[in-house]
């Protein structure tokens, strides 16, 4: 089987997406795969971090995650994975705030119409003074989500990832 093959087989499993107006590729950069199975229930696509430079994050990140529950996710399921990024980005940067689960004092929830491959949608919007985080439901059903540092916003407008040319090449770290 070769590359396209496999990757064909992974956008029947889970789609993914990319900011409609961005040239650079993306790269995946963290996979979630449940034991057992073969495909990923969860991928992360970057948008502007490279191995090679300084961690300093993606300049934006667009994750997908199955919703494999017998009822559709509510508002609570999709904020919290908004809440989720959130937290993650304060633990890596601020080791004070690994001790903190509650949102900060300065987060704000709000909604945002945001284009998926044409069709306005959705999203319930998170932004603090670090993180900016919009996650919405789609057909599937999926969540996606798209994470930038603060102040945001995000793309208006998303599209599918339909070829393994739109992302950077596999590289192992060693």
């Amino acid at each position: 089987m070769n590359d396209n093959d496999d990757f064909a087989d992974v956008l029947r499993a889970i789609p993914l997406y990319r900011p409609a107006e961005e040239s650079r590729r993306g790269r995946i950069s963290s996979t979630t795969v449940h034991p057992g199975e073969v495909l990923p229930a969860k991928v992360v696509v970057d948008f502007g971090s490279t191995p090679e430079g300084p961690d300093q994050g993606p300049d934006l990140e667009i994750a997908t995650r199955s919703w494999e529950h017998l009822r559709e996710p509510g508002e609570r399921e999709i904020r919290g994975f908004c809440g989720e990024r959130d937290l993650m980005e304060r633990r890596m940067r601020d080791p004070l705030s690994a001790h903190s689960f509650a949102l900060p004092e300065d987060a704000r929830w709000s909604t945002q119409t945001i284009d998926i491959d044409g069709a306005p949608h959705t999203f319930t919007v998170l932004a603090t003074s670090r993180s900016w985080v919009a996650a919405a439901l789609l057909p599937g059903p999926f969540l996606v989500r798209i994470y930038t540092p603060a102040p945001g916003p995000a793309p208006g407008a998303l599209r599918r990832i339909t070829s393994v040319g739109e992302l950077e090449p596999v590289r192992g770290r060693g």
